[in-house]
């Protein structure tokens, strides 16, 4: 984990003072956090607004996460603020580690060099994604209408900060200068916006008396690996329809259980080719003031990784 997500976590720890007033909304009515900062899911943004507030308040949330799969490892962390159960808006960073191996072939692999001897560090891409959401209509709980889903409309600004950082060999040598991982991979833009709409629906007592939820989000969006790889290609360099569904169940006053699945187009082809995300996760909220959940992650697919599974934290806390 790096020093910012550190510093951040003990932020959370040590600060308890900052958590004067989580909101009056019930348990679990604000989601988690995604990777991506906005409130929903690990993977996928709902149509729920961040933290507790009601119609009345406002009040903020902080995460940092990590996600560990083999020779990379992506850790993030943020902050989000719901304001009256209508607006949410948020700001995360993203630092994924890919090791030396898979850089130095990367190379190999796209330049046609350097010499086997010739072997590339490690290296870091970093990504700052600002987020907005805003609730268009319906209740995902108490709606009078027991089949009307809560729905809310979403915006990502996505910057790329290594996206043309000159890559290094441990000689000093620069092979490709002002290029990074996203360019030697085929990324035509460094920066992109992604659009959503989400809907969510909560079911009381609906599986044996245990709480329902289903969450479906169309993303119109042109992110290779969610912009972690940058945005378009020279030969598809434009915005596509994105779809994720979440499944998730109550399964006690404390927990919840679920699965999620987000789809990806894939632009770049070859070694950076994409495929379909899915994860299973279990979430456990002692209190209003914190959640913790663990996730099976399935990234579909990462260069010169065969199994692309891994295991995923994530820790929010409502201020």
């Amino acid at each position: 984990m790096n020093k910012q997500a550190v510093f951040a976590l003990s932020i959370l720890l040590l600060s308890p003072t900052l958590w004067a007033d989580t909101g009056s909304k019930l348990l679990a009515t604000g989601g988690i956090t995604s990777f991506e900062g906005s409130a929903g899911g690990g993977i996928t943004p709902w149509a729920l607004i961040a933290g507790y507030a009601s119609q009345e308040e406002v009040n903020a949330t902080a995460n940092v996460q990590r996600l560990d799969v083999g020779e990379y490892q992506l850790s993030t962390y943020g902050a989000a603020v719901g304001a009256y159960d209508r607006f949410e808006f948020s700001l995360q960073k993203q630092s994924l580690d890919v090791s030396s191996g898979v850089v130095t072939n990367v190379f190999n692999a796209v330049t046609g060099g350097p010499t086997p001897a010739l072997i590339a560090p490690s290296t870091k891409i970093e990504q700052t994604i600002i987020g907005a959401k805003y609730k268009l209509f319906g209740d995902a709980i108490y709606d009078a209408n027991p089949f009307l889903p809560q729905v809310s409309v979403g915006i990502q600004y996505k910057t790329n900060n290594s996206f043309d950082n000159s890559l290094a060999l441990y000689n000093g040598a620069i092979p490709a200068p002002n290029t990074g991982v996203p360019m030697l991979l085929g990324a035509k833009e460094g920066s992109g916006t992604d659009v959503y709409v989400s809907a969510t629906k909560v079911w009381l007592g609906l599986a044996n008396g245990k709480n329902v939820l289903l969450n479906a989000t169309a993303r119109y969006s042109k992110a290779n690996t969610f912009g972690l790889l940058g945005f378009g290609s020279a030969t598809d360099d434009s915005y596509e329809l994105e779809w994720a569904a979440s499944l998730a169940m109550f399964t006690g006053t404390n927990t919840i259980v679920g699965m999620e699945v987000r789809q990806q187009a894939d632009r770049l082809g070859g070694l950076a080719s994409t495929d379909t995300v899915t994860d299973f996760f279990i979430t456990y909220l002692p209190s209003k003031e914190w959640s913790i959940t663990a996730a099976y992650v399935d990234l579909g697919n990462l260069p010169f990784q065969p199994d692309t599974s891994g295991l995923y934290l994530s820790i929010t806390a409502n201020l």
